[in-house]
């Protein structure tokens, strides 16, 4: 199929029902071969359709070789639902069963990674995808934190759609895609970047330098063609002035600038730079309002909870012929919205030209009118540089009084030579991939912090809390994990302040979760970190929303209001060191019959990705057969078959009861049964590489670059045994039947790979196998392992 019949089939709408024509520059970049890293295009191009249905055709119809999952980022913490929206309503016109999934921490509904050899769609902001791609997923399990970096960082096309709003996200971008063609990965992992004012210079980083295709892509004549779609939007006038309204404190003098300015019977977009600004606008103008109805008012910023924000998006959206709507950078990416007339402070020159983007965006909506509002950018600048605004500052007087549309601009940079400057402040190079492979926190318990590569030096990024209903002694270790729709971004300042407050006037305590405890812990105020889940008691306040008007202010600090909590609809429990979510299943199964199963869904799984896993293959399999002996030990038997004297004859995997395993019931604290199957493999198969012993060790994600005893274990009386993840030196090891032919013979497990030094270490050996096969490599395999064992697992339930 033609690209132009496919782009025309999944943009069918009403208005359009033999869809829309692709603009010259869409066609270009999905027939290029290889794909071109940049494309430049103004806002209101088409960008979204761009990217999800120029790699749907090369997918589906080019025959040209294409990754099988889509990275699609943002650089806003909101509004990814509309590309989402966008996605499905593509997919659903071309009658194809393709997922697209969110990734914005929380409980996963769909989980995509369980099925690496299907196309998916994935998108999400720079905070979530990056960390993500660097082995650090914010508001993850840490436990998965391997698999999401495996499965992002191989079979992937990533595409960054605004990345000039992202700061240091765009040299870690470049940098991963650097990396990824150093270090290899399976199957392609090309990334293209997305923008209007980005600079092919930005990208020139040091491990990207050389490797950058092609000249960008770009709008040409005959997209401007006047008898072309898009040369109405291209040249739908508008015109710039400045505003003069003082930014004080209070924010006053701007709110009554925009009531004034106003438009009866039109739309108003007001663009602020933070959201303490927007709020005192909103708040402003609606006591200027008094008690009238007229114009509406819509607040719309990055702090409100997926549930609301769904609700917001649908207001913000729907057409409306009075309306002011009050919002922050959120509206910068991916937001197809027009006004007649917009107001915007100060800001980056990329920032303005994205606002400007919103003013008339159709031509159907003028003439237009866009207002700036000039800031002290030494004492104003917050969150960005002083020198940024200064720039812009000097682009927006020369333009004052001249038209602003898409073709004007791209005239305007191309005639005074503008190239943005860029300074890459925080590099992510080769030696700090390789640290952060590395899933297991410090001996003193703290990470990597990671956040200087997603954001850079911005002091308030972002946690995620969560409220719910809990007894004033804490929740309880069986609390739910946090859905998505439950976690409402707030910056991390704010959020040590409000926990400082809770503190101070006994409130009451905000919570996170401990994997070395297995419970909810109270936390420290000083203790929050960037991407960290909080979990706050609903009376603690701190969130405002009105259910009836279905309006509110999101988070606020200063509200005292009993928050509405959102009841989970997955009653997930957060994981431990030493839980086993999958061993409880209701009706009981032995090791035998668990390891075909699991060895099936292997098969399967390679069958459907196909020859490039270089012989990786037989590894896989061979770990698969092994990967559960472990569960043979006498700790083990005794919590699956819930009895001191377990049926030897009898090994379960599966103990036939509902509910979750954890290291209460299996009587060593931090017990983990992968731990004794790597083991066995070392001592029984001699003649096998490695790599089997190191994927069965790390499938769950607990035992992979060390072997160490963890805080709080217990310690066998004999000082002089060794001892690790509830493992111990001489733990004697049953012969176990792995199903087909295989078998296990009994075996006394040795635990000294655990000692550092030595070709015996199980550290060298990982090490060597890190630098011999990359980390991205080494992870994929990770998780397609996991994948295989947890489809088993949920097959077996669903069966049961």
């Amino acid at each position: 199929m033609k690209y132009a019949d496919f782009f025309q089939q999944a943009t069918r709408s009403e208005s359009e029902p033999n869809g829309r024509i692709p603009f010259r520059y869409q066609e270009r970049f999905a027939g290029a071969d290889p794909l071109h890293h940049l494309v430049r295009a103004p806002t209101g191009a088409g960008k979204t359709a761009t990217a999800v249905l120029g790699w749907l055709w090369r997918l589906l119809h080019s025959g040209k070789p294409t990754p099988r999952r889509l990275v699609y980022c943002l650089p806003m913490r909101v509004l990814v639902e509309q590309s989402v929206r966008e996605a499905r309503k593509w997919l659903d016109n071309l009658s194809l069963d393709i997922s697209v999934d969110v990734l914005m921490g929380g409980v996963e509904a769909d989980e995509w990674f369980l099925h690496p050899e299907r196309p998916a769609i994935l998108v999400g902001t720079q905070d979530m995808l990056l960390s993500r791609a660097l082995n650090r997923g914010y508001a993850a399990s840490r436990f998965h934190w391997p698999i999401d970096f495996g499965l992002l960082n191989n079979d992937c096309l990533w595409v960054f759609d605004e990345p000039q709003l992202m700061g240091s996200g765009v040299s870690t971008s470049a940098q991963l895609a650097g990396l990824r063609a150093v270090l290899g990965t399976f199957g392609q992992c090309p990334s293209v970047w997305m923008s209007a004012t980005l600079e092919p210079g930005w990208l020139d980083t040091i491990d990207f330098r050389g490797k950058f295709s092609g000249e960008p892509v770009e709008l040409d004549e005959q997209d401007y063609d006047p008898r072309r779609p898009l040369h109405q939007r291209m040249t739908a006038e508008k015109t710039l002035g400045r505003l003069v309204a003082s930014a004080s404190k209070d924010m006053k003098d701007v709110a009554r600038a925009v009531l004034d300015r106003h438009l009866t019977g039109t739309q108003t977009l007001v663009v602020l730079n933070t959201v303490d600004g927007a709020k005192k606008v909103y708040l402003e103008l609606e006591k200027l309002r008094k008690r009238s109805e007229t114009p509406k008012l819509l607040l719309v910023h990055s702090r409100f909870r997926p549930e609301e924000r769904e609700t917001l998006n649908t207001q913000f959206m729907q057409k409306e012929v009075d309306r002011i709507i009050v919002a922050t950078q959120v509206v910068e990416a991916g937001v197809d919205i027009s006004s007649r007339t917009l107001i915007t402070e100060l800001a980056p020159w990329a920032s303005i030209v994205q606002r400007i983007g919103r003013c008339n965006r159709t031509g159907q909506d003028g003439p237009g009118r866009v207002f700036w509002i000039d800031l002290d950018a030494d004492k104003q600048a917050a969150p960005y540089e002083p020198t940024d605004l200064k720039f812009a500052r000097e682009q927006l007087t020369r333009l004052d009084g001249h038209d602003v549309s898409p073709k004007a601009l791209d005239e305007f940079k191309r005639d005074q030579s503008i190239e943005l400057p860029f300074e890459h402040k925080h590099v992510l190079r080769r030696r700090d991939l390789l640290d952060l492979f590395d899933t297991a926190p410090d001996l003193s318990g703290n990470d990597i912090d990671i956040q200087r590569f997603v954001r850079g030096d911005d002091p308030d990024t972002d946690v995620q809390v969560f409220w719910r209903t809990i007894p004033g002694s804490g929740p309880t270790p069986n609390e739910p994990s946090p859905q998505r729709r439950e976690l409402c971004n707030v910056p991390i300042s704010q959020a040590g302040a409000f926990l400082k407050t809770m503190a101070e006037k006994k409130r009451g305590a905000g919570y996170t979760w401990d994997h070395l405890a297995g419970k909810w812990v109270k936390l420290d105020w000083r203790q929050v970190r960037p991407g960290m889940t909080i979990l706050l008691p609903t009376a603690a306040g701190g969130y405002d929303w009105d259910d009836e008007s279905k309006r509110g202010k999101g988070w606020d600090a200063e509200s005292k209001t009993l928050v509405t909590p959102l009841p989970p609809e997955q009653k997930v429990k957060e994981e431990a060191v030493g839980s086993d979510p999958n061993s409880a299943v209701p009706v009981p199964l032995t090791i035998a019959e668990h390891t075909q199963h699991v060895c099936e869904e292997l098969t399967g799984l390679l069958e459907a990705l196909g020859e490039w896993l270089d012989g990786w293959s037989e590894h896989l399999e061979k770990a698969a057969w092994w990967h559960d002996p472990g569960k043979a030990l006498p700790v083990a038997q005794k919590a699956m078959h819930d009895s001191e004297t377990p049926d030897p004859s009898r090994l379960l995997a599966k103990s036939g009861r509902a509910g979750r395993l954890n290291y209460a019931r299996y009587g060593r604290r931090h017990f983990r049964h992968e731990l004794g199957s790597a083991l066995a493999v070392l001592q029984q198969q001699t003649d096998w590489p490695f790599a089997v012993a190191y994927l069965i060790a790390a499938h769950h994600g607990r035992v992979r670059l060390a072997i160490r005893a963890l805080p709080g274990e217990d310690p066998p009386d004999d000082p002089s045994i060794r001892f690790a993840l509830g493992v111990r030196d001489g733990d004697e090891l049953p012969e176990v039947d792995l199903g087909g032919d295989e078998r296990c013979p009994a075996t006394v497990l040795d635990l000294s790979p655990m000692l550092l030094g030595g070709d015996g270490s199980w550290t060298a050996q990982a090490l060597r196998l890190l630098a011999d096969l990359g980390p991205f490599k080494l992870a994929y395999l990770e998780a397609l392992l996991r994948a295989a064992d947890v489809r088993a697992s949920r097959k077996e339930a669903a069966n049961a």
